[in-house]
């Protein structure tokens, strides 16, 4: 993992069972694979992901997918983290949804790859690259979201919270409390709703059910935590999960890395 200057995080990301569950991110998740293919479900809709396409998803946008390699092979994609800021820079502060998921350009791909590898690749001496070097690289990668921006993205503003402010009332309880997931019944009791009248309107609304929506909070949370370098036992707690290794089994399922890991790669880049 490398820290982009201003602009996120940079990954290559291998998750270690032919796929990811459902979770989403606080950040615009920028991806090319590196071997492999993807059937992905992004919100409500589904698609494949070739070696010659870029993907731009949305912060909160729920995201899991699938993934088929050759024998012998493991799946791999390199991965940008962009804040908000980073890509409202380049729109006068206007917000932006990216309206087209996938693009396919070879070309852009391309550009991609070469700005992740001079930021990832150490200077022939094997010291880091200097500052002058890690300029250029953001600025590479600048153009690279720029261009994107251009191909996919809708210069609006996303879509306002569910119209339901029953489910809306749910969101600001599940947003306020993330130490751990209050029982369903008192979600529906607080919605006026049965439990599946909930699940299903809550679906409908988020495109993941409650729990599932929660615990994904929760994980984007842990990650906020751990790149301020808390100790993961105490991320686990505070979090409410069960113990470090539940919390452990989670945190590599959605993000392809361990909470450990995690933390000392943030660590190593501040």
């Amino acid at each position: 993992m490398q820290v982009v200057e201003g602009g996120g995080q940079l990954t290559v990301v291998r998750p270690p069972s032919g796929g990811f569950p459902r979770h989403s991110h606080d950040e615009y998740v920028i991806s090319v694979n590196l071997c492999g293919l993807e059937r992905v479900r992004l919100d409500h809709t589904s698609f494949d992901v070739s070696l010659d396409e870029v993907t731009a998803y949305n912060p909160g946008q729920v995201q899991s997918c699938t993934t088929q390699v050759p024998p012998d092979a493991s799946f791999a994609a390199v991965s940008w983290y962009v804040p908000s800021t980073t890509v409202e820079s380049l729109t006068g502060g206007a917000p932006v949804d990216f309206e087209r998921p996938v693009v396919r350009s070879p070309h852009l791909r391309g550009d991609f790859l070469a700005a992740a590898r001079a930021l990832r690749e150490p200077a022939p001496d094997g010291h880091l690259p200097p500052a002058e070097s890690a300029v250029l690289v953001q600025e590479r990668l600048v153009l690279v979201l720029s261009r994107l921006l251009d191909l996919a993205a809708g210069r609006r503003m996303r879509a306002p919270e569910p119209a339901d402010a029953r489910i809306a009332a749910v969101l600001d309880r599940l947003r306020a409390d993330l130490s751990g997931t209050p029982p369903l019944a008192e979600l529906a009791d607080q919605a006026g709703m049965s439990r599946e009248h909930l699940i299903r309107t809550f679906t409908r609304a988020t495109g993941t059910p409650p729990y599932a929506w929660h615990l994904s909070a929760r994980l984007a949370e842990a990650r906020r935590r751990l790149r301020k370098g808390e100790p993961v036992a105490d991320v686990a707690h505070v979090l409410g999960f069960a113990d470090q290794a539940h919390f452990h089994r989670h945190f590599a399922a959605a993000y392809a890395i361990t909470p450990g890991r995690y933390r000392r790669l943030c660590q190593v880049n501040i």
